[in-house]
């Protein structure tokens, strides 16, 4: 199988999962920004509850989101529809009781919880809402994560970046028009979920598999698949608590308005995991395939590749939010929100650095080598705690900031140095010094000019950010930063756009 083949392959897959992330992750800022026009201690309330709502359902999923993936694009390879369907219904058998029973112990001690962690006896009645959520959420999941595996991304990133922002956007907009305030907020979340996973399920059932068909017989191997998804469970709770422990200790530590304004610069600095999260969408399934048929060298050509890519298109975005990181956070959200400016810089800065470690992550992954993912991840968590436990008293969210930053760095250079030991891996390169000096000069020159823009509006922000990235590929154009194959790729991908 030639590389240049799977590159196109790589880059149509990954074409459709960009525009459907970079669609849903306006949305979601839209979302954002109209639960902060609530104000800072509202946003706050809400955004514990989705912490701990999220923390509950990875902890339901028993790792099955990997498993699941990967025994579906593994069995898909082999064309075993039995096991794919099996794949389904085995993960069902074991992720739905774990849900009911942790909506239920939310439920019963959700006040406990609010008094006695959080000091806000408010945030109680919007955890027994959301606690509803938890089952629904772990059934969706499981369906898109088949989808993933079956390679179908059209379908599951349309429910999972579009309809379900678009669900909770017209909800959320009806609640907070009508002043249902921030329980009419939860509930309409709810009601987004529950929508959500009917039109994920037609989608998979219709479009992608039919799972409800008769004729294919299902074979269970519900211990195989807990077996090798249960040390992921570890490893998807600790990612989650490296990306969340910094918002519950400010909520333990400060206060609700705090997590408000630092729950703004979060996602903000998140928008640098749109681009691997796009390309890994399709390479993990592929890889599986190709690792299925022992054709490692082909493994690495692609890592290296879709490695570049990475590097080469979440820098621009990266510049972007730095030159524009207090405008963007005032015109996005209000002059509340302006006070996260600095750690919005230093979350950048640990966001970045993590982009690069999808790829030795996803490797190790594939060799199951899932007990050094969880180890890498446990350090870099242990490392998170300690530090938010000795910076957010002194420094607020600037010490939570550099704590994630900090655990994020650590983890990923962990994650390097684990994939080059077991696979003879190493996915940078020298090369990359190229976009990167080249990304800084012109952030510099922009700075300088900053002001002549006046940047006061998103069509202005949007008009700078269009400009910087054309301004940063002519210059990696002309240093000669693309070889033949990324040029094939580019004339691929504007071929498709083009159709």
């Amino acid at each position: 199988m030639r590389s240049s083949t799977q590159s196109k392959k790589i880059a149509k897959g990954a074409f459709i999962v960009l525009v459907s992330l970079i669609i849903g992750k306006g949305l979601s800022y839209l979302y954002t920004a109209l639960l902060a026009k609530t104000g800072s201690s509202n946003y706050g309330l809400i955004s514990l509850g989705f912490v701990i709502i999220s923390i509950l359902t990875i902890i339901s999923m028993v790792g099955m989101n990997t498993g699941v993936m990967r025994y579906t694009a593994y069995y898909k390879g082999k064309k075993d529809k039995s096991r794919i369907k099996g794949a389904f219904l085995s993960s069902l058998k074991i992720v739905l009781p774990v849900s009911i029973i942790l909506s239920i112990f939310l439920i019963l001690f959700s006040d406990f919880i609010s008094t006695k962690f959080f000091h806000n006896i408010e945030l109680s009645p919007i955890l027994k809402i959301l606690a509803f959520s938890i089952p629904i959420s772990v059934i969706t999941n499981v369906i898109l994560d088949m989808m993933t595996g079956l390679q179908n991304l059209f379908y599951s990133n349309l429910s999972k970046e579009i309809i379900d922002r678009i669900l909770k956007i017209a909800l959320v907009f009806i609640a907070i028009f009508l002043g249902y305030g921030i329980l009419g907020v939860a509930v309409s979340y709810l009601i987004a979920v529950i929508i959500t996973l009917i039109v994920t399920f037609y989608f998979l059932n219709k479009k992608t598999f039919p799972l409800l068909n008769k004729n294919i017989k299902t074979i269970y191997y519900t211990k195989k698949l807990l077996v090798f998804s249960y040390p992921l469970l570890f490893i998807g709770i600790i990612t989650l608590l490296i990306k969340w422990t910094d918002v519950l200790m400010i909520g333990f530590f400060g206060t609700t308005s705090e997590v408000g304004i630092y729950n703004v610069a979060l996602p903000t600095a998140n928008l640098l995991v749109i681009i691997p999260t796009a390309l890994m969408a399709l390479f993990t399934p592929i890889i599986v395939e190709l690792y299925s048929k022992e054709d490692k060298n082909n493994v690495k050509l692609i890592s290296k590749r879709i490695s570049k890519w990475i590097l080469y298109l979440n820098l621009p975005i990266f510049f972007v939010l730095l030159l524009l990181s207090s405008n963007f956070l005032r015109i996005m959200f209000g002059d509340e929100y302006v006070s996260g400016q600095i750690s919005l810089v230093i979350l950048l800065f640990g966001y970045i650095f993590h982009s690069l470690s999808h790829i030795p992550s996803s490797t190790l992954l594939m060799i199951k080598k899932t007990k050094t993912i969880f180890l890498m991840g446990l350090i870099s968590l242990i490392i998170n705690v300690i530090l938010n436990y000795l910076l957010i008293p002194i420094y607020g969210i600037n010490g939570a900031a550099v704590s994630t930053s900090s655990s994020l760095i650590i983890g990923s250079i962990l994650l390097l140095i684990s994939s080059y030991k077991f696979n003879k891996f190493q996915p940078l390169s020298i090369t990359y010094i190229k976009p990167i000096v080249s990304g800084i000069i012109l952030s510099i020159i922009s700075y300088a000019l900053l002001d002549s823009f006046n940047i006061n509006s998103i069509a202005k922000i949007a008009l700078f950010s269009i400009t910087f990235l054309v301004l940063y590929l002519l210059i990696l154009y002309f240093i000669k930063f693309f070889d033949k194959e990324d040029k094939e790729i580019l004339s691929f991908l504007l071929k498709k756009f083009k159709a």
